[in-house]
């Protein structure tokens, strides 16, 4: 599969900037500052990884018109790639039937600008993500946004989807978070891991959202049962 770096090098500034701004209009006063990141970006050197990158719409005429999940490996869980760094973007894969729906240079600047939602520079994003915690600008523009995911998608399920990944990105299992998971042993996080991989199938599959919703809360109850301790090593035996 082609490597978002390769699609970076088939297109050029000029035709990803005019695409930016007829996606994102709103964001034209920031074109100087895309200019430079893309500077960067173009100077970056690629991590090759196992993320696979893919597009998917919101809602016509939403305040966000476009988001973007990965998937690692064969993981069938989705992520929020806001945070990490730039090389490990370039490295990742596109998917290839993002080809019969977008033009490359389409492709470059929707992911251009989720790059660039925590700064414009990589430095910049890795340290919104480590230290925005200490930050009430950084805190705004995280409920900000999720308040514009919220009324970009109006799919209870998916809603729901965007807003725990976008959490999971900045290790906060949700909003109210803001210090992140604590001090937990590895199996209680990958026991935890392997809850969320069920929830986001069930989001998947499920179509009707009183029905998630009770699924969701019975694996969760069932997780909470079982560990109790996050730093417990084993299950609690029922």
């Amino acid at each position: 599969m082609k490597t978002l770096h390769e699609c970076l090098e088939q297109t050029t500034w000029s035709e990803v900037c005019k695409v930016l701004g007829r996606i994102y209009p709103d964001h034209v006063d920031f074109l100087t500052a895309l200019a430079d990141a893309y500077q960067e970006l173009t100077a970056t050197t690629p991590e090759i990884n196992d993320i696979r990158i893919t597009i998917g719409k919101f809602e016509p005429n939403s305040v966000l018109p476009f988001y973007i999940v990965g998937f690692r490996g064969e993981c069938p869980k989705g992520y929020c790639l806001k945070f990490i760094p730039w090389s490990q973007w370039l490295g990742a894969s596109v998917d290839p039937n993002l080809f019969n729906q977008y033009q490359i240079a389409e492709i470059v600047a929707i992911c251009f600008y989720d790059m660039c939602w925590a700064g414009f520079s990589s430095n910049n994003v890795v340290s919104f993500r480590k230290e925005f915690s200490h930050h009430e600008n950084c805190l705004w523009a995280i409920f900000g946004y999720e308040e514009q995911l919220e009324s970009s998608e109006f799919n209870l399920i998916k809603r729901d989807q965007r807003l725990k990944e976008f959490n999971e990105a900045l290790n906060l299992q949700d909003i109210d978070d803001v210090w992140g998971v604590g001090i937990d042993s590895p199996e209680y996080r990958q026991a935890l891991f392997d809850m969320n991989v069920q929830i986001y199938c069930l989001g998947e599959s499920e179509t009707d959202y009183d029905e998630y919703c009770a699924k969701v809360a019975r694996l969760k109850k069932d997780f909470q049962q079982k560990w109790s301790e996050p730093n417990a090593r084993r299950p609690l035996l029922n």
